[in-house]
């Protein structure tokens, strides 16, 4: 163990102190967050020139736990070692050097004493000044109320199994250097347990300027003296398009948060700002801060914010300049998002969608539907969905649930735009496999995009125009084929060849395969949803018909004759 003798030449009667560094004390009930607080590297108290004269008796080292120990000491001048570092005893006070700190650095100090009357801590600059204490201190039979200071009152207790029960943090509003200043009256028995943690621009913002800016994927504490605050504090930051901005604020001893975007007010909040933003074109944002108007016991002497900004490039289909593009017409074009269980993209927040539903002839008919999978879809106030022409310009709405259509005002390009706030994710009858998986889907339908549309008979090699059934026997649409013969000036390669079935209501007598399906609540003709029907005794002798229609053309139509005969014996 070393022990250093802390130096008074006039005095007759002298205490001699013992610092020890004791590393990662594990006693130490500072938090794994504190431990792992930076320590940085500094200026030695003696390196610099244009330093204040000041005595330290020693250096601390950060992050360690350090015991100081205080024995009486008696003797004379001429029995001194001019190694040893001597205090008078008489002196109050005890300065240890912490180091050289910029402006907005976190310093946290842990401490518990033992018989040193009327103890306190403070941290205190080079230039005379004393930094105020984040914390109140508390309450204590000398102390009615809690009361904000510029030091810190230690625990008692300072042996080696004592844990820290106290701290407080400081924080530097200037660049300077910072030592910490034990102050009491101290006797031979007198001992103290001390850790320190610094953490160097830490804030960065400490109040100078009304207005400040910060970058993507970036992190900005403020501090600010609430007497001594701006009225406003305005913090800017931007995006292009192609990426997407969670941007989270929060804080203390802050009335107002307010987004903007130039003099638009996108939103405000009394407690925090959390948000996601996705710029069609580069875009600056603010957001407006407005600390208390005054400090007080219930508020302190500070106001804090925490601003992160957290930038996403966006998928496929996210933004207008990289669109998803349906296949063909007639299908079910399908998008699944990643999963966002951990919350990066936040879908709970955003959904948008941009997709390429086909290039246009002015007057064509186009027929429009959207949905989406396992996050709710309920809430329609909040979902919009429109087309778009090659310049962004809305050309008609869609229905969320039951779709649109609209007709082609000129030549080009056309796209869906679908964008859903405040959507859940579900969590009934959904696997954990798609738990947290947007899937969003787009059809697109085109009234007279076929010339023509036939029952075939691939066997004949010709069209096929009556199908004789049995009683019992069991028609599956499965095994159907047809000519499907687009107009030649369609810009389609490739047309859908998905059907959707109808019977006139009459033939629900003949063919049915559910109870569901009854010719008397029956309205002209029953779209059938399932992909098979049964000949029924009640069809024998009358003429049943099957309806087919184009999923990617709805107005064409062909069908087909069924005649059911009894079933041989």
């Amino acid at each position: 163990m070393q022990f250093k003798k802390l130096l008074s030449l006039s005095a007759a009667l002298f205490m001699t102190v013992a610092f020890t560094a004791c590393g990662d004390d594990s006693s130490s009930s500072a938090s794994d967050e504190e431990s792992s607080s930076s320590v940085p590297s500094f200026k030695s108290s003696s390196s610099l020139s244009t330093r204040a004269d000041i005595d330290y008796k020693d250096t601390v080292k950060l992050g360690d736990t350090l015991r100081l120990y205080v024995d009486l000491f008696k003797g004379d001048s001429s029995k001194m070692d001019e190694s040893e570092i001597y205090l008078d005893s008489t002196a109050t006070t005890l300065p240890m050097y912490l180091g050289e700190f910029p402006k907005g650095s976190r310093i946290k100090v842990f401490a518990s004493t033992s018989n040193i009357e009327g103890e306190q801590i403070r941290i205190k600059s080079e230039y005379g000044d004393y930094l105020q204490a984040i914390k109140a201190a508390p309450k204590t039979a000398a102390r009615k109320d809690s009361v904000y200071r510029n030091s810190l009152i230690p625990s008692y207790g300072a042996d080696s199994t004592a844990t820290f029960r106290d701290s407080n943090t400081f924080v530097t509003f200037n660049d300077n250097h910072y030592f910490l200043e034990v102050e009491g009256e101290f006797s031979d028995e007198s001992s103290m347990k001390l850790k320190v943690l610094v953490d160097t621009s830490y804030y960065k913002y400490t109040g100078e300027d009304e207005k400040i800016s910060m970058k993507m994927n970036d992190t900005l504490r403020g501090i600010l003296l609430i007497d001594n605050a701006p009225k406003e504090v305005s913090i800017a930051f931007s995006a292009n398009e192609g990426y997407s901005v969670n941007l989270t604020t929060v804080g203390e001893n802050i009335i107002l948060y307010k987004l903007t975007d130039g003099d638009k007010e996108l939103g405000s909040s009394k407690t925090n700002l959390d948000t996601m933003l996705v710029p069609n074109d580069s875009v600056n944002w603010s957001i407006k801060i407005k600390p208390e108007s005054f400090s007080s016991i219930w508020t302190g002497p500070y106001a804090f914010f925490e601003t992160i900004t957290k930038a996403r490039e966006l998928e496929q289909g996210e933004y207008f300049s990289n669109p998803d593009s349906i296949k063909y017409p007639g299908e079910a074009y399908e998008r699944t998002r990643p999963k966002d269980d951990i919350g990066t993209y936040k879908y709970n927040l955003r959904q948008e969608q941009f997709v390429w539903i086909g290039d246009y002839t002015k007057g064509d008919s186009v027929i429009v539907k959207h949905w989406i999978q396992n996050y709710n879809d309920e809430n329609f106030q909040n979902v919009s969905i429109e087309v778009l022409n090659k310049k962004k310009k809305s050309q008609a709405t869609i229905s969320s649930v039951y779709g649109g259509s609209f007709k082609v005002s000129e030549d080009g390009p056309y796209y869906l735009h679908y964008l859903r706030l405040n959507s859940d994710p579900l969590d009934q009858g959904i696997p954990d496999s798609l738990r947290y998986v947007l899937q969003l889907y787009t059809m697109v339908q085109q009234p007279g995009l076929l010339k023509e549309m036939k029952f075939y008979d691939s066997e004949k090699d010709a069209p096929l125009k009556e199908k004789v059934l049995a009683v019992g026997d069991t028609m599956r649409f499965e095994d159907f084929d047809f000519t499907m013969t687009p107009h030649s000036k369609t810009s389609w390669k490739i047309i859908g060849s998905d059907i959707a079935w109808f019977v006139p209501c009459k033939t629900l007598d003949y063919l049915n395969n559910s109870s569901n399906y009854k010719s008397g609540t029956c309205d002209e003709e029953q779209e059938i949803s399932s992909n098979y029907l049964i000949a029924l005794e009640g069809g024998i002798g009358e003429k049943a018909e099957l309806i087919a229609q184009s999923v990617a053309d709805p107005s064409m139509r062909d069908t087909l004759t069924i005649t059911i005969i009894a079933k041989a014996d």
